[in-house]
């Protein structure tokens, strides 16, 4: 079988593609122009014989392998992966879980941009009050929230804080994209809600690892940060439909947002624990083995 690895849309997939190059020679492929099957990244089809690569959370070395897309779009968002064998865990056949694999993780404030000399990361010097409600933000123009979902990111997530300021009882942490440059509007808005003195905003290259250990509940849409509140054991509601939604509560409208926040019985610790023990593990992959092993499932 011939392959070719395609920079279609971003050409930074150095690691990612060199893993996938090693890993399909290994099972006997070839790479070339007249391909048998091609890797993309950064794109959603429904043609056959094409294999979309994407990194993601909770490192670096960390990508997904999904024959139509990726975050929103991949397959698992759309099929419940616990319908499925590929549920139970390839490296543990009977779903036993060494949880110090996540600790680890954690421990080490682990990221998808690890590997960036760029970054400069800081603590953050506000205190971060005690079980109080997260609101992630995205960059507004992110496919997974403008093109794959509906748009309008910024506005679903004002309403949101604007709603979560009427409920008593929980302060506010607003944690907004670090790449996000506030201007105009959204900085009279932002400047806003600081006055508030329930609500905490947190802007740049804060780890959300420094964040989520006083978490009540995280509130997202299809970010990446929802992988990091999982590892962190925090109950997600979801107002995007992300990979995990299968193991968040889905925000219909705000007015059910307080009885989700007050009463998180919805809530399966155990589920979500395998679901991103799983997630990590088995379904994404780091190194050659466990791209072979991915690739046996869609090749």
């Amino acid at each position: 079988m011939v392959f070719k690895l395609h920079n279609l849309k971003f050409d930074n997939f150095g690691h990612s593609y060199d893993v996938v190059r090693s890993a399909m020679i290994e099972l006997g492929h070839t790479e070339g122009e007249d391909a048998d099957i091609n890797f993309f990244n950064h794109i959603h089809t429904f043609e056959d014989k094409c294999i979309i690569v994407k990194p993601t959370a909770p490192t670096a070395k960390h990508f997904a392998l999904d024959p139509h897309g990726y975050a929103n779009t991949s397959e698992i968002a759309y099929e419940d992966p616990y319908i499925y064998e590929t549920m139970y865990s390839h490296l543990n056949p009977k779903n036993d879980m060494d949880w110090g694999i996540i600790t680890d993780l954690i421990e080490k404030k682990s990221n998808k941009w690890d590997d960036s000399i760029l970054l400069k990361w800081r603590k953050e010097k506000q205190p971060i009050p005690d079980d109080h409600i997260l609101v992630i933000g995205q960059m507004a123009d992110d496919e997974t929230v403008n093109g794959f979902g509906f748009g309008d990111h910024w506005k679903r997530l004002c309403m949101i804080v604007e709603y979560l300021k009427k409920i008593h009882g929980f302060d506010i942490v607003v944690k907004l994209h670090p790449s996000m440059k506030l201007r105009g509007k959204q900085k009279d808005i932002v400047d806003g809600w600081i006055q508030y003195d329930r609500i905490t905003v947190i802007d740049g290259y804060i780890s959300i690892h420094d964040i989520l250990p006083k978490t009540h509940v995280a509130i997202v849409d299809n970010s990446t940060a929802g992988i990091e509140c999982l590892m962190h054991e925090v109950p997600v509601i979801s107002h995007g439909w992300p990979e995990y939604h299968w193991v968040t509560a889905k925000l219909q409208t705000l007015p059910h947002l307080e009885t989700l926040i007050r009463d998180i019985r919805w809530h399966d610790k155990d589920r979500a624990r395998q679901f991103i023990y799983w997630y990590i593990n088995d379904y994404l992959c780091t190194d050659i083995d466990s791209t072979i092993n991915r690739l046996k499932q869609l090749i």
